[in-house]
């Protein structure tokens, strides 16, 4: 994996110091612009958008009515090896706190000094746990997910990993109906990071990850951070906040852009006494240490100012507005009969073969247990296909229903699936009673099969692409190809992503019978780092071969690091092969094409190195010798002038070795089964062997078959 070294200053900054508050957001955010430069633009536009916003909002303030009071809702995702550590009452207090702090109704107010108190902001901003999922069922607004035995998550990409279920964690609801809360130990000793929208962070990954440890009042929550600050401070960060003291380490230029929060040098750490002078405020009463967007203890924060209310509630009311008019604070009422689908879970994307047998989840959303439902089904405009389920599913369970089968012909289409009459009655809800789907179905190829990837459309007809991240993939390029003008190529230079995989497919490919099929494609790659680096992770090509549409697969390919790139040296820009940096690979498909139809996947590991590309694909036959057609086994050539091959039609099984005797019976060499290589072949070399007649001895484990041989020169 390479490594960057980039110096950037960005608009948060957070300390280090062990013991001490920890935030995370920066370094998160460091990360993300270093993978991805562009996206420091997108910072600095959004923070002239909040500058310009809470100015004209601090001009609302001088002729309009106080501001509306509004509710967000918000989902706590726990996400621990033990869920049950973050109690629901530990969550409650947690919104308790929010809601006084945000509404400048916390006791300890009071302790703002006098001369500040006129500063004292209320955002008017409540905070609910949820009522409603996004499927409008009930809900408390907590999802407990419990990860490996001591897990923790990294603040890499504001904790990223915390906040998927495939990496761990748990899926976000609907950024624009839910702020989402993660709770999980986070590694690093730090207490939160943020990922505030506008700063480029994919939606789904948008909200605040705390330490379990500093989450609310009471249950888990620790001794110094016990107030529910830290959920405080770093959600000021997701509606715009900067910290208190600018954020330019330690200077005197910048400041956090509001203007009735004094200069500020640095952070601050425990609970100083008022006042505090530093570098930048040198005069009394000094520096607002005890704001929420500083670093003191739980017990020394006390306020927002009106200033950082104006930009907070800007972003509230423009960057994130339908928070405000979501409905996940309201419960959603139930009707008796509501037989809902889910999902279509198949067909799904390419399916191999021309019958589709359709599955469904089936969800009871209604309040009385579900007996029975008619499921229909419609592919296109085609006619409707009838099931009766009958069963007993619980209010708010679901189950997975197989619906009948039936024939497509070549084509793209559509799948269409409805509930009717649960349970005998008319349906409560019918907006939640239909899913759909597209699948498609494309002709089989046949040998031989050829690819160049030289027109526009891709990946080609037939082909398919697995992307499971929905991020970086193979793609074609213009203008770069092995003696074309395209070729396949997936950029592992920008996919700064460890492990993730990406496949290339073929169509069905059907190999009639062929005694032998071969693959040949011309691959060329380059690595960051140096190649003759040990221990690092390298980007991997695989070719793998399915007979059951990616069901399973065999690998017959994997080249990685030095072995698979075609410049020996590492290239830190962009990997651009010329035209004598290209290799051509073969790979024997034989054992896999006898089994009947198949596909080829080109695999893409990625781990942050450089380009790969792959041109001139060609899957052929080869006919097999008429004598190891029947025979299963071929010595030659016979005679030879030095080197034999053992060919096996089929490796057999009770195979043990095969072993060469001179005409005298003496043992002249010897080979094990288990070094069959590629084309079922073992190679002997009898160059230095006097001339003569020779015994090929082919030993199985309850059997043994002897072959003349012949050495001339």
């Amino acid at each position: 994996m390479r490594h960057y070294i980039l110096a950037l200053v960005t608009f948060f900054y957070c300390a280090t110091a062990n013991g001490q508050r920890k935030c995370g957001t920066a370094e998160a955010l460091q990360q993300r612009v270093k993978e991805i430069p562009s996206l420091q633009n997108i910072i600095q536009n959004n923070e002239n958008k909040m500058m310009l916003g809470q100015q004209r909002q601090q001009l609302r303030a001088m002729v309009e009515a106080i501001p509306q009071t509004v509710s967000v809702p918000v989902v706590v995702h726990v996400v621990l090896d033990n869920p049950a550590l973050v109690t629901d009452a530990q969550i409650a207090s947690q919104i308790d706190a929010l809601n006084r702090d945000y509404n400048a109704a916390n006791p300890d107010i009071s302790q703002v000094p006098a001369v500040w108190q006129a500063r004292i902001g209320n955002s008017r901003i409540n905070f609910c746990l949820a009522q409603r999922t996004p499927d409008d069922e009930p809900t408390n607004g907590i999802v407990r997910v419990q990860t490996a035995a001591g897990q923790s998550f990294s603040i890499s990409n504001a904790a990223a990993d915390a906040k998927y279920n495939n990496t761990g964690g748990s899926d976000a609801w609907d950024h624009s109906k839910y702020l989402n809360i993660w709770v999980a130990r986070l590694s690093g000793n730090y207490l939160g990071v943020a990922a505030p929208p506008g700063t480029g962070y994919p939606v789904e990954q948008e909200g605040i990850v705390v330490q379990y440890t500093a989450f609310g009042t009471t249950g888990s929550v620790g001794s110094t951070y016990n107030l529910g600050r830290t959920a405080t401070h770093e959600i000021g960060h997701y509606f715009g906040l900067k910290h208190i003291w600018g954020d330019d380490n330690g200077g005197c230029t910048v400041d956090d852009g509001i203007t009735d929060t004094p200069v500020q040098g640095d952070n601050t750490y425990g609970c100083p006494s008022f006042p505090r002078l530093d570098n930048c405020t040198t005069t009394s009463p000094g520096i607002m240490f005890m704001n929420y967007m500083d670093y003191t203890d739980d017990a020394c924060m006390h306020l927002f100012t009106a200033g950082q209310v104006d930009r907070m509630r800007f972003v509230l009311e423009n960057t994130t507005a339908s928070l405000i008019t979501s409905n996940g604070c309201v419960p959603p009422v139930m009707v008796n009969n509501d037989a809902s689908l889910v999902s279509i879970n198949a067909p799904d994307g390419k399916i191999c073969n021309n019958n589709i047998t359709p599955v469904v989840t089936l969800r009871n959303r209604g309040a009385n247990a579900l007996t029975a439902v008619r499921i229909w089904y419609q592919v296109n405009n085609g006619a409707l296909t009838s099931y009766q389920w009958a069963g007993n599913l619980a209010s708010l369970q679901q189950t997975t229903v197989t619906l009948p089968s039936s024939n497509v012909a070549i084509g793209s289409y559509n799948l269409k699936a409805y509930t009717q009459s649960p349970n005998g009655q008319p349906d409560g809800n019918v907006t939640n009673d239909t899913a759909d789907i597209r699948f498609r179905y494309d002709a089989e190829a046949t040998l031989p099969f050829e690819q160049g990837f030289e027109n526009d459309s891709f990946p080609p007809p037939g082909w398919d692409l697995y992307n499971p991240d929905h991020s970086f993939t193979w793609e074609r390029v213009r203008n770069v190809g092995k003696g074309s003008s395209a070729s396949a190529l997936i950029r592992n230079l920008g996919y700064n992503t460890n492990d993730q995989t990406d496949d290339l497919i073929t169509p069905v490919i059907d190999p009639k019978g062929a005694d032998s099929v071969f693959l040949f494609f011309d691959v060329a790659a380059a690595v960051f780092t140096d190649p003759a680096a040990t221990g690092n992770a390298w980007d991997t090509l695989q070719v793998l071969v399915t007979n059951d549409c990616r069901e399973t697969g065999q690998v017959l390919y994997s080249k990685w690091g030095p072995n698979l790139i075609t410049r020996p040296t590492a290239v830190q820009t962009e990997y651009i092969p010329t035209a004598t940096e290209w290799r051509r690979d073969s790979v024997d498909l034989t054992a896999v094409s006898h089994k009947g139809k198949f596909q080829v996947a080109f695999r893409n590991i990625s781990n942050s190195e450089n380009n790969i590309y792959i041109d001139n694909i060609n899957i052929v036959t080869k006919s097999v010798n008429q004598t190891l057609r029947e025979k299963g086994v071929l010595v030659n050539p016979n005679p030879t002038d030095g080197i034999v091959w053992v060919t096996f039609l089929e490796i057999p099984e009770d195979l043990l070795q095969v072993s060469i005797y001179n005409v005298q019976g003496q043992f002249i060499m010897s080979r094990p089964a288990a070094a069959i290589g590629a084309g079922n072949r073992l190679t002997f070399n009898l160059v230095n062997e006097p001339n003569g007649v020779y015994f090929v001895k082919l030993i199985y484990r309850n059997r043994a078959n002897t072959i003349k041989l012949m050495k001339v020169r």
